[in-house]
Parts: C-alpha cells; sequence; structure tokens
C-alpha cells in the first residue's frame, strides 16, 4: 500500500531543479526538534574534513558535526531520534514523488569569525534523486546551488579539481524553511558568522537505488 500525506505549507517551485518549502511545519514541531538537538546527551561525529577526505588541503573542506539519524544499510535506523525527525521527511514524499528515504542526518556548524563558502560536492549519485536541506533555526550561513552537475564519482572529481563554478541560486537559512533541489546538482554550504547554523539534511530517491556502492558520494 502506498502511503500518502497532505503538505498544508507554502511552496515556491524556482524551477524544475529547486522548490523553497516555508512553514513548512507547525512552529511546536519546530521549536521541538531544536529542544531536541540542544539536549546535551545527544552523540555528535565530528569531522574535521567535513566535504570529502580526497580533498583535506583544501581550506573550504572544513569542519562539521553530524548526528546521524538513518543511513539506508545494513544498519537502518541510527539514533533514537529518527521517529522525532521522520514526520518531517514524510513531508517530501508526495510532493517529490520520492519511495525512498536514503539517508537523514543532523548537521551542525558553529559560529565562525569569518564566512566562508565551503568546498562544492554532491550528496549522491542517484538519478531521480533529491536533496533536501531543512532548516532548523535563522543563520547567515546561506545554502549555494550551482548549475554544474555529476552522476558519476569520476566527473565529481575532475569539476571539484577544475574549480570552475556558475551560481544557480542562494538560499538564506531561516526557521521552519526548506530547499529540496535535485541530488546531482552541486552545491555547498557557507559558515555562520552571528548564529550557528544547523540542519537536517534528507536525501530522498524515487525508486531503491539498484547499487549501494554509488549511492553516496564518498565524505
Amino acid at each position: 500500500m502506498k502511503l500518502t500525506v497532505n503538505n498544508p505549507f507554502k511552496q515556491h517551485s524556482l524551477d524544475q531543479d529547486i522548490i523553497i518549502f516555508d512553514d513548512i511545519i507547525p512552529e511546536v514541531y519546530q521549536n521541538w526538534l531544536l529542544d531536541c538537538i540542544y539536549n546535551p546527551e545527544l552523540k555528535w561525529h565530528i569531522k574535521h574534513h567535513a566535504i570529502s577526505d580526497r580533498f583535506e588541503d583544501d581550506p573550504r573542506n572544513g569542519f562539521c558535526s553530524f548526528h546521524y539519524l538513518y543511513e539506508m544499510d545494513e544498519r537502518g535506523e541510527l539514533s533514537p531520534l529518527c521517529n522525532a525527525f521522520m514526520p518531517l521527511a514524510l513531508q517530501f514524499r508526495e510532493k517529490l514523488e520520492c519511495e525512498c528515504l536514503m539517508r537523514m542526518r543532523v548537521n551542525n556548524v558553529p559560529i565562525f569569525p569569518k564566512q566562508q563558502i565551503q568546498l562544492p560536492h554532491v550528496d549522491c549519485y542517484v538519478k531521480n534523486s533529491w536533496v533536501v536541506i531543512y532548516y532548523l533555526d535563522d543563520a547567515d550561513g546561506d545554502t549555494v546551488i550551482y548549475n554544474q552537475r555529476a552522476e558519476t564519482p569520476e566527473s565529481y572529481i575532475k569539476q571539484v579539481e577544475e574549480d570552475k563554478w556558475s551560481v544557480k541560486m542562494q538560499i538564506q537559512p531561516k526557521k521552519g524553511r526548506a530547499v529540496a533541489f535535485k541530488g546531482d546538482l552541486f552545491h555547498s554550504s557557507t559558515l555562520p558568522t552571528k548564529n550557528q547554523r544547523s540542519v537536517v539534511n534528507i536525501n530522498l530517491a524515487e525508486k531503491m537505488p539498484t547499487s549501494n556502492e554509488t549511492v553516496y558520494n564518498p565524505n
């Protein structure tokens, strides 16, 4: 049986590749999710080269802390908080026509003294996939989406090494806002200087991937 959910929130289709959703969930749920990630007992994984282990010398390959909620592999659900965030993920199931949740995690970047756009990257190589970034709170670290795309690891590496980018769109983090964009689009986060940048990163696909080996970018 196919499950569907109603989506009574505002959406703005900026083009066929990018959709912005405002007021995606009620304010009481927004605040509760914030309380969840501010729990001092919550386990975080620290990565000093958060984008890729391949480009360690690039200063844009910076620090981030992650709390892994779900991974589509033999481990399945990873966090006791997974079910708390699942209603958020389900909001996108019907609108994006996706039946497969591949990954869901919380990314948290602390305040930095200077803003810097991080290294462009793609999250996965699965066809007909989407990346969803949900902003848990207001911040000044924009999400930058580029025109460039990569559908294979080889294409990803080649374009990062060439380092030539044209910006398709920038989205400002706003509490309760989400941006969804096609999974093969390169994108970057920006280091915040006024408020920590806390987001939920969700990777969805129209169908179950045929191979787990190429689901995720090696980051």
